[in-house]
């Protein structure tokens, strides 16, 4: 069975080069170019989730991620995007 192609597919245009974005995120990583800070960003998060072996520790990575978000929602409420 083949795999349907999007109809309405994103693209993102950097100077010489267009790349296809699967979705709005995958874009907005793209054209400004985060690629590699939501890698570090996930490597982080990973390497406290393997570190987590009891309850206490993993309510301090939830609030760290609470944390994280906090700053993203501030962001957005705040920036003209």
């Amino acid at each position: 069975m083949a795999i349907a192609k999007n109809k309405n597919p994103l693209y993102v245009v950097k100077e010489n080069q267009v790349e296809e974005a699967s979705n709005f995120f995958d874009l907005f990583l793209k054209k400004f170019n985060l690629e590699p800070l939501w890698d570090i960003l996930m490597s982080i998060l990973k390497m406290m989730m393997e570190n987590v072996t009891s309850y206490a520790g993993l309510k301090m990575v939830n609030d760290y991620i609470e944390l994280v978000i906090s700053k993203f929602k501030l962001f957005q409420k705040y920036s003209i995007i």
